[in-house]
């Protein structure tokens, strides 16, 4: 349990909050959980409650919204968003920092940002003022158990492919993971559980999760198979020079992997190592050394980067540069 859940449910806030991170969604629940522990209803006639959106205020602004005294309340609740404040050094964050240390005791802080310098004045002095969590993407046992109680209670089960298949296509974000279980939920409601059909004639297909598609039809060296898969992910959108991009993130796990796997380490280190949460990611990763060569995984990434350049100096058009990769592997 974070520490913030304890706050909340003993009622015992601190003055400062700082929430950042990949994941929005943690972000957003968080926040709102903080808010509505507080009585705060987000609505414009709060008196004791100002929202700060977007770098619209100086530090100044803020110090002094924060020394206002609440109107008929215990305390006054400032929500700051996307301030920037906690990256980079000048002089207004190294005041804010100072002023950490003397939030008034009728004052709470609750910031939200994506990036921060955890190396910085500023965000050290929100970590010793108040508390500090990072939201980032749970594992994939978390997560598993987090959407299985949302289907537990719309009466639904599911089944292990089709977890793998939703998996694949949503792990990007708990925010895609959200709406395409409420998708699957008002598709399947009367059916009693979940089928791998259900997940993929419902739930998106995302550039994230072809790619994985695209690297099992390399692995078997069938070109017109991906050939097609990467027509569908320029369908999708997704630009060329991208696709080029999560081809050989891919195989330098591929590389990475090759390597660990020669000194023995567990899953779990390799995990870390990887920077990967996913245990079916790492299982798939695994399945692919049995058909690649270390010699061959060079190859994909040397050409790759030849391809890249290529491009860039206008030798070679952006579509071509990713088809010629894919054909001269499959061939």
């Amino acid at each position: 349990m974070r520490s913030i859940d304890n706050d909340i449910a003993n009622a015992n806030y601190r003055h400062l909050y700082l929430l950042f991170g990949s994941e929005h969604y943690l972000i957003r629940g968080y926040r709102d959980k903080l808010l509505s522990g507080l009585n705060v209803t987000k609505e414009e006639g709060d008196m004791n409650f100002t929202w700060i959106r977007n770098r619209s205020i100086t530090v100044p602004e803020l110090i002094q919204q924060a020394d206002t005294m609440p109107f008929f309340a215990d305390v006054r609740v400032i929500l700051v968003e996307n301030s920037g404040f906690f990256k980079g050094s000048s002089k207004a964050n190294e005041e804010l920092a100072e002023y950490f240390k003397q939030i008034p005791e009728t004052t709470i802080l609750i910031f939200t940002e994506q990036d921060v310098d955890k190396r910085g004045k500023v965000y050290k002095a929100a970590a010793k003022a108040g508390c500090t969590e990072e939201m980032e993407m749970p594992t994939e046992k978390e997560l598993m158990a987090w959407i299985g109680g949302r289907l537990k209670e719309a009466g639904l089960g599911m089944k292990t492919a089709a977890w793998q298949e939703f998996y694949k296509r949503c792990q990007s974000s708990m925010d895609l993971m959200d709406q395409e279980s409420q998708k699957l939920i008002a598709y399947c409601l009367n059916r009693g559980g979940i089928e791998q059909e259900d997940v993929e004639a419902i739930c998106v297909n995302s550039a994230e999760s072809k790619v994985f598609d695209l690297i099992d039809a390399m692995a078997s060296r069938n070109g017109k198979r991906a050939m097609r898969v990467y027509q569908d992910m320029l369908l999708l959108d997704e630009p060329p020079m991208a696709i080029l991009a999560l081809i050989v993130r891919q195989f330098r796990q591929l590389h990475s992997l090759m390597e660990m796997e020669q000194q023995r380490l567990r899953p779990e280190r390799e995990k870390e190592l990887l920077h990967q949460k996913s245990d079916y990611v790492l299982r798939k990763l695994k399945g692919y050394l049995r058909n690649f060569k270390k010699s061959e995984i060079e190859e994909v990434l040397r050409q790759a980067a030849e391809n890249e350049a290529a491009f860039k100096s206008g030798r070679l058009d952006e579509k071509m540069s990713v088809e010629l990769l894919i054909l001269s592997f499959t061939r």
